[in-house]
């Protein structure tokens, strides 16, 4: 199997490290992943140590940096800028590569306030959180992963480009492989392919069991990622109609028992949500690819609240979908003793 971008240049900077000054990448077979979005800090010991320890030629790089390779969250400045590299610039892969002996990593906020008073900023001008507005971190390490992270749940970023985590030696150049973006790409896209499936199996399995409705025969494809609220909604219209016109239409509770967790209709694969858990912990933001999976899994149920990201105001995942929804539910629905919380 031929080496895959990153793995290349892994390969590349690891003869650089045994003596081969010219150890690079071969370009020309990578110019479906070429150029590269790199976030790196501002010390200047990297303006020439990135550019060989990446062995990349420097038009091949999209080079962001900032003090202490830093992402505060899905939607900072810098998240603007990465998305700008990737939907202007054609950045086809995106790497947080963080150094050792950062000094943003060693400084306190007491050094920091004397260091800006001494240049005339009082402490009462600067933001009252120093540590979630500048970013001051403790591990060069868990900054990487953490900016990874922000990155990956961006709604900003195309869930198809890989987003790897990287640390770099100054004093000898070694790369040390983070966070694996292509596994993690593997890894969402599997888990998320899982749980469409499963909720298409149980989809039919529940239309299988509306024979009584002479509803005919009713064939869901395969289901391909993304294609899930398209097929619940055309599903549930079907049912829809016909049980208008049945004569217990208003008794085959049963039947749509698990309607709710299957169709998650009010949800947006690229979205991000925060919920609250049963042991009354706020999660999130994480995207709508995963709220699905967990959905599919049972993990979140109808009456789990829910927050849209950017918004103040919480639902219910019931009342989500019903929002979004852009046909009125059967009437067998209303009242359904499936919206009782089950956590």
């Amino acid at each position: 199997m031929a080496m895959r971008l990153f793995e290349a240049i892994l390969e590349a900077s690891q003869r650089r490290l045994q003596g081969d000054a010219t150890a690079a990448v071969r370009t020309d077979e990578y110019q479906g992943a070429l150029p590269v979005a790199v976030l790196t800090c501002i010390d200047p010991r990297l303006n020439q140590l990135i550019p060989q320890t990446l062995a990349l030629p420097e038009e091949k790089i999209i080079w962001l940096r900032n003090a202490g390779n830093i992402i505060t969250g899905t939607l900072s400045s810098t998240m603007r800028s990465l998305a700008m590299a990737c939907a202007i610039k054609g950045g086809r892969e995106i790497a947080i590569v963080g150094h050792t002996d950062c000094q943003v990593g060693k400084i306190s906020t007491l050094t920091f306030t004397d260091a800006m008073k001494r240049l005339g900023v009082e402490r009462q001008k600067l933001p009252e959180n120093l540590v979630e507005y500048f970013g001051l971190f403790a591990s060069e390490r868990q900054n990487v992963m953490t900016a990874c992270e922000h990155v990956r749940n961006s709604s900003l970023i195309g869930s198809q480009i890989p987003v790897h985590g990287f640390l770099v030696d100054t004093q000898t150049g070694r790369l040390e492989w983070l966070v694996n973006g292509y596994q993690t790409l593997e890894a969402n896209t599997s888990q998320y392919s899982s749980a469409v499936q499963n909720a298409a199996v149980k989809a039919q399995s529940m239309m299988a069991r509306l024979e009584d409705f002479k509803m005919g025969t009713v064939t869901v494809a395969e289901t391909q990622i993304g294609e899930t609220i398209t097929t619940a909604e055309h599903m549930l219209e079907k049912m829809h109609e016909m049980a208008a016109t049945h004569p217990r239409a208003d008794t085959p509770a049963e039947l749509v028992k698990e309607v709710a967790l299957d169709l998650a209709r009010g949800i947006l694969k690229q979205q991000l949500y925060k919920i609250i858990g049963t042991d009354q912990r706020t999660y999130g933001p994480i995207p709508g690819a995963k709220l699905i999976q967990w959905l599919a899994e049972e993990r979140v149920d109808a009456k789990t609240p829910i927050q849209v990201e950017g918004s103040t105001e919480w639902r219910t995942v019931e009342e989500l979908a019903k929002a979004a929804a852009r046909i009125k539910p059967p009437p067998f629905m209303t009242g359904h003793s499936h919206f009782k919380d089950k956590r």
